[in-house]
């Protein structure tokens, strides 16, 4: 898969809300994610889909309500695509988040190998 298919097919599930997809179909085993290092939403670093995976559905547990969402369309430069996410959550415990990110990934054989989130 090329990177603007696969940059396609992550803005696809995003606007639909179907995350998980993105997991299953277009990483990588040994993907690694970096969150900005003043996080509060998790560690700076997690290496392998099975921990991003097991990240991902923690912060889902915590969405009473997802507000708005809000995605860009995908800018293609090489193997590197990025896009920005919007979002407003009511989150169990914590109340009202508004998350505004750049997303960035870094694919390699066809697969998500490489993602950062600044936020």
């Amino acid at each position: 898969m090329t990177t603007q298919a696969i940059a396609d097919k992550i803005i696809a599930n995003c606007i639909s809300g179907d995350f998980f997809a993105n997991y299953n179909e277009l990483y990588a085993d040994d993907v690694v994610t970096y969150e900005p290092r003043d996080s509060q939403l998790g560690e700076r670093e997690t290496k392998g889909l099975p921990a991003i995976i097991a990240r991902a559905e923690q912060f889902h547990q915590l969405i009473e309500k997802v507000l708005s969402k809000k995605v860009s369309e995908p800018i293609v430069a090489g193997n590197y695509f990025s896009f920005r996410l919007t979002q407003e959550f009511e989150l169990k415990n914590i109340g009202y988040l508004k998350l505004d990110e750049l997303c960035m990934f870094r694919v390699k054989d066809g697969k998500i190998v490489y993602e950062e989130y600044f936020y």
